[in-house]
């Protein structure tokens, strides 16, 4: 008996415990309804753990006449000064809210925001390094924030805001917004001084390039320079592709020219001898080609463009709509190339061993791209209400996806 009792009290502790370091996905938190400190011990109002804004959401685990023991956000646990808990949130921000610990941006009404200050920073599932990573945030990644701790390596919240998908960063790596012009100037700072802070600053200034669309060929050509200089390789960047972009990428035509340019090239398929034509396939083209029509396909965003149905191979899917001749026709809307299948634009047949740098260097003044989000991913304006988006993989062509804004 004495055995049974000793287990149902240690079940029942592990439940606290477990209850107390981190919030059960989903639960509803109550807010508070000004700024204020979280204190380690309850009536020690000088060992702050933490600084939480206005509205923070927190979790009432005890109170007492003067204060309230509560988890905040990052599953930090400790106590606040008494005041009026809300069960929702007005948008509000109470008087004297510090600026050092919570800023809102120019506008004055933004979530209190970080950035993100360092290359591909790992997000965890859990406040700890030991915790698995769900993804990498770029450099000067906007990151709201609703808790501040004030102790050595300290980790703020960044998920969703019932934790249903959890993530957690380290506050020593978040800060003030980086722009390229500062970021060059503390590269120049460096240059031929400091070999490890010129290589991470001249990283961070091919990568806000990108970010930013702006000033690509020459922090790509302080890149390469540097790198040079130290006799150092960076397997993961091809800087003498990316130069070649960055000089198509200049010579981007504009809004007229382009649909003028798009409309000349003829975009179109071929597979197993049929050719596919945006907005003119037919039922009989697929049937010919041993499609399979489906009433839907998963994943299709929410909104948008809704065609009625489909046909599918196991690498392309055709959808049907009616077009504006009130004529039933499909457009080829994913296909991976693995099985002869040909894109032709202008004068360029491309199949799975077509090469990135070929179609770069006959298109690269039509597309848009990113190669820090999206890296070997091009995308062409489709209209004013689209984009065709063509992807690579290992140097040749993968992929083919057509998409329409929401």
């Amino acid at each position: 008996m004495f055995r049974k009792v000793l287990l149902l009290c240690c079940i029942l502790y592990s439940c606290f415990v477990n209850r107390s370091m981190a919030q059960p996905a989903g639960e509803r938190p109550v807010y508070t309804s000004k700024w204020g400190y979280l204190y380690r011990e309850a009536g020690n109002n000088n060992d702050p753990l933490g600084v939480f804004i206005t509205e923070a959401p927190i979790y009432l685990l005890d109170s007492t006449n003067m204060q309230y023991k509560v988890q905040v956000s990052n599953g930090d646990i400790g106590f606040i000064d008494r005041q009026p808990l809300k069960k929702f949130m007005d948008g509000k921000k109470s008087a004297g809210e510090p600026a050092k610990y919570f800023y809102r941006g120019v506008e004055g009404y933004q979530c209190p925001h970080y950035y993100v200050q360092v290359s591909e920073l790992r997000v965890r599932k859990a406040p700890s390094t030991t915790s698995t990573a769900v993804r990498r945030a770029p450099l000067n990644e906007l990151l709201c924030i609703d808790y501040v701790p004030l102790y050595p390596d300290g980790w703020v919240y960044i998920g969703d805001h019932f934790h249903e998908n959890p993530e957690y960063v380290q506050l020593k790596f978040l800060g003030s917004v980086l722009t390229y012009d500062k970021v060059l100037k503390d590269y120049l700072a460096v240059k031929g001084k400091d070999q490890e802070k010129e290589l991470v600053q001249v990283g961070r200034l091919r990568e806000l390039a990108w970010r930013e669309e702006k000033n690509l060929k020459q922090a790509f050509s302080y890149w390469k320079e540097s790198y040079a200089a130290y006799g150092v390789e960076n397997p993961k960047v091809d800087i003498d592709f990316e130069l070649l972009l960055a000089s198509k990428l200049d010579k981007k035509p504009d809004f007229e020219a382009y649909e003028k340019k798009m409309k000349a090239l003829n975009l179109h398929f071929i597979w197993k001898g049929v050719s596919l034509v945006d907005g003119e396939i037919k039922d009989a083209q697929m049937n010919q080609l041993k499609m399979q029509r489906v009433a839907e396909i998963p994943d299709m965003p929410e909104c948008g463009w809704e065609p009625r149905y489909f046909y599918k191979t196991p690498n392309m899917i055709v959808a049907f709509e009616e077009n504006y001749k009130k004529k039933i026709v499909g457009t080829v809307y994913k296909l991976y190339f693995t099985d002869g299948e040909i894109l032709v634009i202008g004068n360029e047949r491309m199949d799975a061993n077509y090469t990135e740098r070929d179609f770069i260097n006959h298109f690269g003044d039509m597309v848009s791209a990113n190669m820090i989000e999206e890296p070997h991913v091009y995308r062409l304006q489709n209209g004013d209400a689209g984009q065709l988006i063509i992807t690579f993989k290992d140097g040749k062509l993968y992929s083919y996806d057509c998409m329409y804004y929401c």
